[in-house]
């Protein structure tokens, strides 16, 4: 027969790994806040395009900075991924400041500012 300290015992290790679930699980406003995240962060690359073919970047869009002859004329190129309207051009990596951006979808090269419809 259990004794009422080992009864006690079960039940705070019980308690504990109920507690201890609750603090990692998921909650409907945990949901609804990552979605309206997401639409927020979506609805700014819905005014930036390409100028040459209106393809639009998404979040999830990675540029390269890299030696570059034309138009940029830039050889110093650090190698760092990371989406370019982020940051407005600016690499993370080597901080130049990219007056030229590429469409990932037609390969054309368009003033950076040039991309962002609408804003100027």
């Amino acid at each position: 027969m259990n004794s009422a300290r080992e009864l006690l015992q079960r039940k705070r290790g019980i308690g504990l790994t109920i507690e201890l679930f609750a603090l990692f699980r998921k909650t409907f406003q945990d949901e609804k806040i990552r979605t309206e995240k997401l639409k927020e962060d979506e609805s700014d690359y819905r005014i930036i395009r390409c100028p040459k073919c209106a393809w639009q970047p998404s979040a999830s869009s990675i540029w390269y900075c890299s030696d570059c002859l034309e138009p940029e004329y830039y050889l110093e190129g650090c190698g760092t991924s990371w989406n370019t309207f982020d940051t407005h051009g600016k690499c993370p990596g080597c901080n130049h400041i990219w007056r030229w951006t590429s469409c990932l979808s037609c390969s054309r090269w368009s003033l950076h500012d040039d991309w962002y419809q609408g804003i100027k």
